[in-house]
């Protein structure tokens, strides 16, 4: 059970009130910068109490960090039930990763665009911490090196319009990595 930083356990039972306060505050980021964004004003549009906002986070950098490692853990619990995809390094694999990330396009571009970049690699890192490291012959580092160009990649590809084929992209990425 994952813990907050402010001492309260992220659970299934509250995550749609966590959901619900990402959401608002990502609705906020398209049209206001992330540091002008007051904790009143996302509540008052989450509809959610201020009292509610600090039982599960101490900031909205925190909100953030939650949500990505949110739709990664959905994606951890999406490969776990194929068998068809192969490993994290493997063509299949990196083309189910576009086409699953894609699902949250809007979401990266709109953390890239408000500089928060660093909330997606730390995502991306803790689960190549937790997931791949552990079953992997590759290092840390290799894995960190790996993680860091498919994000930037993906980043660079959302950002041109998709006109590639996620399934081009991965050959590419493959083709580097193989």
């Amino acid at each position: 059970m994952r813990i907050s930083e402010g001492g309260t356990n992220l659970t299934v039972r509250n995550q749609y009130i966590r959901m619900c306060i990402a959401k608002t505050l990502i609705q906020l980021m398209e049209t206001k910068d992330f540091d002008d964004i007051t904790i009143t004003e996302l509540v008052k549009r989450a509809s959610v109490s201020r009292m509610t906002f600090y039982k599960y986070y101490k900031s909205k950098h925190e909100v953030l960090a939650d949500y990505m490692y949110e739709i990664v853990n959905e994606y951890v619990e999406d490969i776990r039930q194929r068998n068809d995809i192969g490993k994290v390094h493997e063509l299949k694999r990196i083309c189910h990763c576009l086409e699953f990330f894609k699902g949250y396009s809007h979401l990266i571009i709109t953390l890239v665009n408000a500089n928060m970049y660093s909330v997606i690699i730390d995502a991306v890192n803790n689960y190549m911490d937790t997931y791949v490291v552990p079953e992997s012959h590759y290092s840390r580092y290799e894995l960190y090196y790996y993680a860091g160009a498919l994000c930037n990649i993906f980043i660079k590809w959302l950002e041109s319009g998709m006109e590639e084929s996620p399934e081009k992209i991965a050959e590419m990425v493959h083709g580097h990595f193989a």
